[in-house]
Formats: C-alpha cells, structure tokens, sequence
C-alpha cells in the first residue's frame, strides 16, 4: 500500500514491527505519575473563579434577580444576568447546531435560538446568572446569596410533548422541533403480501455520560500577544476557538484553544454549551483569568442527556419469517433546545438493519422539545436503540414461528454474497449507504462456535428442570465509522532526529499519542520512543473536525500515513543529493540513511535535518527542514460490525442477573494495536452493560431530575463486568490506505440487546422486555409468577424492586 502512494517501499519487516503490535501505551507514564494536565491543573496569577446560578424550575420566566448580599459576600467581583448582559457585551450570544448535521430524508427543523442567558428558564440547572469571585469557595457562596423570583410555566413532558393542544416549550414555536420521513420499496404492498404481520414498541431511556473528570473551562487574555488562552475540557477545540472569535470579533488565530488530557468524553463534551461562552467572554472582558470546574451535581442536573427515544414498529413476515417490510415511528426527544438538528435519529435509522435484509422500509421521525436539559450524542449514538429494536423483532419472529432465534436471523442476514449490498439508506454525510469487505454470516457463526451456543442450548433444557433459570441471547450491531469531512497531519523531523507529529484532533483516553505513533514511525523507519504526537491546541493545525463519531483512526490516523510517507520521500531525495546517487540505491532503517553499495555512507535523520534547514537542494522539496502535511478526506463512512452472544442465570432469591458466559466478535479492520483495541471494546461494552441494567436519567411530572446523584444513577463497577471472551476478525477495507475500521463505539451497542434477549429467553418468552433498562421488579414479579420452580422473591421484595426501578 505505501508503494501506491510514494513509489518508495517500506523497509522489509517495519511495518509489521510496528503497526498490529500490542505495544505500550506512550501517554500513561504521564498519567501514572501524575503529571497530566487537566482545566483544573490551569493556575495563573491572578486568576478569579466562575460559580453558576441555576434555575431550580423546568419552566418558568425569570421576573426578578436581587444581587446585593451576593456582592457584599467577601471575595465576590462581579455577577451577570439576563438584565446586566451589557456590562460586558453588546450582544447576547446563542449556541448554534453541530457542524455538519444535514438532513438527507428531507423533512423540517424549527425551534428558537439558544441564548446563554435568558429571562425564559428552560429546564433545571439552566444557567440564570454567573458570580465571578477570587476563590472558588468565594463564588459558590456568592451564587447562593444570588436571590432570584420565578413565575412558574407549566411543564413539557416526555409523554404529553407531542400531544395535540400540550403546551408549547417556546412561543411561537411547535414542540416537534424537527422531522424526517422516507421510504425504500413499496411497503405497503408488502404488507399486502406479508403472511404475519408483528407490532411492537419499543421504549429506550435517556443516558449521562459519566466522565470521570466533569466539564471545565479556563481562561486568559494574554495582552502581551494578543492571544485568548482557552483550555477546555471539549471535543471539538477548533469548533469552540471559531465560535469564541466570533463571538468577541477577534481574529481566529488570536484565539488559541488548548485541551490536551481530558478524562473521558464519551459525546457530551462535543458540542459548545452556555458556560463555555460565558467564562470566555467574562475573561476577556473583565481582562482577569476565570476557571469554572463543574461539580458532579451540576453534571447531573444541567449537563447534556442522550434523550429518551420511542419505536412504533410493524414488520410484515412471510410463514417462513423472511422480512419483507418494516414501518417505524421514531419519536426522539431532543430537550429544551435542539442543537443536534435530526443527527441522532437519523443515526438510529441508518443503523436499524444491522446484518440484514429489510426489502421495504418505511420511517417517520419526530424530534421533541422537552423542559429537560438538551441532548447530544453519548457513545454508539442512536445504535443502541437501532440494535435493540432490530433484535427484538428478530426475537419476536423467531416465538412467532417457535424457531430458535439463531434460525430466525439466518432467514434474514445479508450474505456474504450479496456484497457489496446497498440498504436504500443514506447516511448523514448524503452518500448512499453501501456495505462492503463485511460477512456477517462467518461473524454469526464464529460467535456460535466461539461461545458454544449448541451446547448451551442442550445444557439449558437440563439446568431447567433442576430450577435454574438460563437464557440465551444474541445481537448483532453494524458502526459506520470515519466521518469527515478530513483531517490534517503535519510530521517534521526534529534536530534530534525525532519525528515531531502535530494533528487537529485531542484524546479523552483513546490513545492517539501510541496508536499514531505506531503508523508514523512505521511509515518513516522510526522506533516508536523516537515518535511523539501532539494534539488537543488549535496552534497545532490550521482545522480540525473534534473527536468523535469513531473517526479519528480513519480521518488523522491516515493524515499521519500520507505526511509520514510523503516525508519519507522527502528524505531519501535530499540524501540522494548529498550522496550523489539515485534514491533507489538508499536504503532506510532506524532513523539512518546509508547507501547500499560498499562504502557504508550513511547520515541520521538528525543530520539530515540539521542540513536541511540552509542547504539550497531543499528548494524543490517544500523549502527549508523535513517536514511535511497531508489531509485525508474519506469519501464516506467505513463500515465495521460484530455479533454478541450472552449467557445468563438468573437468581431465584434475588432476581438478579447474572453473566455466565458473554461472546463479543467484531471486526475493525487491520487493528493499530490489539490491546487498544480491545480496551475500546472492553470500556464500551462496560457502558453497554449499564445501559441494560440501570443507567438512566428520570425526571418527574415538573421536569426535576430524580437520578441527580450516583446514589440514584447506576454506573456499574468493575465486579459488575463479567469476563468476555474477545474474537478479533479481520476484514481490511480498501476505503482508505491503512485498510482500517472503526471500533470507538462498537462497544456498547449490542450488550442492552444481548442481555435483554438472555434474560427474556430465561423466562422462556415470558417476560417481555421491550424497554431499557431491564425492569429488576418486572424479573422479580416473574419469578415470583412462578414461571421457574425452587424459592420466589416475597410480595415486600418485589415492592422493593419496583420502588428501585422507579427512582
């Protein structure tokens, strides 16, 4: 592949000393001894804090702030509202929408701008003024002593939202903020033609993204350059500098964005919110450095949701239960403000076959406003509750038709054969959706093999009638990686000989300085210590689209491949001129040049660089020193996918469940890194496992949140995890030249839908799960049923786990 694109092969045997080898991850030793440096490691001489004042209603207009025991609070130095807005800006700034977000089914977006301080409170938590103060403690108790006076609205609810006469979120405005609708095939003549025909709902709940470290924000008007020093907590660092230069009229150079270790984003760090505009425009106005460090409450209460989402489905089968046609009605709430625009449930859409054939297909989507805080993305966005309701209804086929569920997904999988198999979908980037270098029937059946599912399902028979409760499930999952629309890498060779690699994209722990690395040092004939990447500062890189939507590895992993190439040209063509020969009788190998012939002339990268810099053979080679950029921009999304399968037992006495045995197989394309790659495997079937079991965020009938806490949020621990038996199958990818995949969020998606089935199967259908998180009351009551012999839970047990489930 190399030779494709610099006409210079590689050194025999570099590529593979580099790239797919499990090595050492680069970055920990800053981690391990403590020598990261996170927002709240930021301390500038000088520097004031920001607390914010939030409203304690979902709905409510704002008549009356009193700010005089605030600032008579010792240390407190300034407060901002709605009212004093102009005391340091003419104008009141709004969040706009993700970048990139079109609509390709068509359909309508509506809704008003979001202001970053407003008379108009939204939801709980919303920001209602900002206290800056000397010290931290100074501002938190100023922002208690800020008195503020509501007139109270009525609330928009999940349930009565899109209700004819609900009350409207924002004057003026319908509370379906936004639609999508579309058709592939004739579906209602298939369903003329279906033999059966199955209707289910499906209900998905809303999620937090639980970082260990929370938002944060500081900043600094450097005068003596000019620059506005802003290191943030965000994923998209050039997004934030476009938006704060915007906003204050500065020249986008003289803002400089600086998040280089972030403890975990997970989606919700992605888009701009209120405080990071507020803290910056504060710091520049005021000419005082400000830090903000969210607490985990305010996380909790004011931070984006994933949203709750709802699926109306109607599936037309033949007597065999081959699909002919599916009809959805998505319904998806988006909060009290819609930044995403139809981004989320056109992911859920184009995700919903998974690994089969869905002739005629059929969709209507609504996007909701609710008095809840707006949503974003959180890892695996929108597939969660493609894979769940896709495997629900194949689950549902197979009681139908009394078939094992194995049987049910062979009628409908997409064959190897059929590659390359075009759905009649688009993804969001406009192009056609078109699956190719997959077989998701080897997938299934190594799962199979791999998790001895046969044998499970003869064992199972025999554990039953000994009153064990047993159960089988299985998921498949399809992750559209590598969104555009590019990314940059720059790669110089320093005077020391090192390659210096400066990309535009920053890492919340997915191991970027390691795995880039490993594809420059492999390019260039480097050993791995001899490589360092930098990113997560706007200084780095002219442009740069943020981390997420899986996109990293394809996008700037092969920016880095073509820059490093290109350098590597570039060396050997300015050392065959200094040795006066042809480029072909060079030969390159740990960070030396030499000619092949007799004579061992030879020069270190270090001393061509050093050369470089004012030798005049430079000039038709890029001007002084070696270095060079590339861009990669890939021509649409790379597909990866994988199959699940989950053993359970579930305890007569408690009703919990428990993982006997968990399969996860995938494909990601030639893995960077195995042990990486595992570990995103592993991080994500964590959250998927909190999905199932009891991630969720609950608010009641006035919009206050009732998980505010993790007391009442379930994050599950490690004991929660059980061992997973990993299968790495590789199917390379000619979409881009290091013929990789994406594997960032293939995690979580499958685990909700696997352990859903499992436990539904224990009961032998019994039990209908078609809402997450699984109910630990709903199993209760079943067993206390008595679908299963031995001891049942008692009436007061079965109370307990409801009132659980419930808050």
């Amino acid at each position: 592949m190399a030779a494709l694109i610099s006409g210079l092969p590689l050194p025999k045997g570099l590529e593979e000393a580099l790239l797919g080898l499990s090595v050492e991850r680069k970055e920990d030793d800053r981690f391990l001894t403590g020598q990261g440096q996170y927002v709240e490691d930021v301390k500038l001489p000088g520097m004031a804090y920001a607390a914010f004042v939030r409203s304690s209603h979902a709905h409510a207009f704002i008549r009356k702030i009193t700010t005089d025991a605030a600032l008579s609070c010792p240390g407190v130095l300034a407060i901002v509202g709605p009212g004093t807005w102009k005391e340091l800006s003419a104008a009141l700034p709004s969040i706009g929408g993700i970048q990139g977000a079109a609509n390709p089914y068509g359909g309508d977006s509506s809704g008003p701008v979001h202001k970053i301080l407003s008379d108009h409170a939204t939801h709980v938590g919303e920001v209602v003024a900002v206290v800056i103060a000397k010290s931290p403690y100074s501002a938190a108790d100023g922002a208690d002593l800020v008195e503020v006076e509501y007139e109270a609205l009525p609330v928009v609810t999940w349930e009565e939202a899109a209700s004819p006469g609900s009350v409207r979120l924002h004057e003026g405005y319908d509370n379906v903020v936004a639609r999508m609708n579309f058709e592939v095939g004739d579906v209602d003549e298939a369903f003329r033609q279906a033999d059966r025909i199955i209707t289910k709902r499906f209900d998905l709940q809303s999620l937090k993204a639980m970082a260990i470290e929370c938002r944060g924000i500081a900043v600094q008007w450097d005068a003596s350059t000019g620059t506005l020093n802003v290191w943030s907590t965000t994923q998209a660092p050039y997004s934030m500098r476009e938006t704060i230069a915007r906003v204050l009229d500065l020249p986008i150079k003289q803002v400089r964005v600086i998040c280089r270790d972030i403890g975990g984003g997970f989606g919700l760090k992605g888009g701009l919110k209120p405080e990071d505009l507020i803290v910056a425009i504060a710091a520049y106005k005021l000419k005082k450095p400000i830090r903000w460090i969210e607490t985990r409450l305010e996380h909790m209460i004011s931070s984006n949701q994933s949203g709750r989402q709802s699926h109306d489905v109607r599936v037309g089968i033949k007597r065999d239960g081959t699909i002919l046609c599916m009809d959805l009605i998505l319904r998806k709430e988006v909060g009290a403000y819609n930044h995403y625009q139809t981004m989320l449930p056109s992911n859920t859409i184009n995700h919903l076959t998974t690994h089969y054939k869905i002739p005629a297909f059929r969709f209507d989507s609504q996007s909701i406003a609710t008095n809840t805080v707006p949503c974003c993305p959180y890892r695996g966005a929108g597939r969660v509750e493609a894979v769940f309701t896709m495997d629900r209804i194949l689950d549902a086929i197979a009681r139908e038709l009394t078939i094992d569920p194995v049987e049910a997904r062979r009628r409908n999988i997409i064959e190897a054969a059929d590659m390359p198999y075009k759905s009649g979908l688009i993804y969001r980037d406009g192009v056609p959706i078109n699956y190719k270098d997959l077989d998701f029937p080897l997938l299934l059946e190594r799962a199979l093999t791999k998790s001895d599912y046969w044998g499970w399902r003869n064992r199972q028979m025999d554990l039953r009638q000994a009153g064990r409760c047993i159960g089988i499930g299985i998921s498949s999952y399809v992750e559209a990686g590598g969104m555009g629309p590019s990314e940059t890498a720059t790669v110089q060779i320093d005077y020391r000989g090192h390659a210096q690699v400066s990309i535009g994209v920053n890492s919340q722990g997915q191991s970027h300085e390691t795995t880039l690395a490993q594809i420059c040092g492999s390019a260039l004939g480097l050993a791995l210590d001899e490589v360092f990447v930098r990113g997560g500062d706007t200084n780095l890189q002219d442009f740069g689209f943020g981390t997420g939507a899986s996109r990293v590895a394809i996008n700037t992993g092969n920016a880095v491949y073509k820059a490093a190439l290109d350098l590597r040209h570039k060396i050997v063509t300015f050392a065959s001129r200094l040795f006066e020969c042809a480029a072909t009788e060079l030969d390159v190998t740990d960070g030396v040049v030499s000619v092949k012939a007799p004579g061992q002339q030879f020069m270190t990268f270090a001393e061509l660089a050093q050369k470089s810099v004012r030798d005049r053979r430079m000039a038709d080679l890029g001007g002084p020193g070696l270095a060079s950029t590339a861009s990669f921009y890939p021509p649409t999304v790379t597909w990866s996918s994988g199959v699940n399968i989950a053993v359970v037992e579930i305890d007569r006495n408690t009703g919990r469940i428990h993982v006997l045995k968990y399969v996860f197989v995938h494909d990601s394309g030639k893995p960077l890194n195995p042990a990486v790659v595992e570990g995103q495997i592993c991080g994500g079937l964590a959250q998927g496992f909190g999905i199932a079991l009891g991630e969720r965020m609950i608010y009641d009938s006035e919009g206050q949140a009732l998980s505010g806490s993790m007391m009442d949020y379930f994050v599950p621990r490690a004991s929660d995890i059980p061992d997973i038996d990993l299968d790495h199958v590789i199917f390379p990818t000619d979409d881009n030249p290091l013929g990789i995949k994406s594997v960032g969020e293939s995690g979580p998606n499958s685990p909700p839908a696997a352990i859903a089935a499992a436990v539904a199967d224990a009961f032998e259908g019994r039990l209908e799960i078609s809402s997450l998180p699984i109910s630990w009351g709903d199993v209760l009551k079943s067993l206390q049923n008595g679908f299963h012999a031995g001891r049942v839970p008692s009436e007061s047990e079965t109370q307990s786990a409801y009132k659980e489930d419930t808050r």
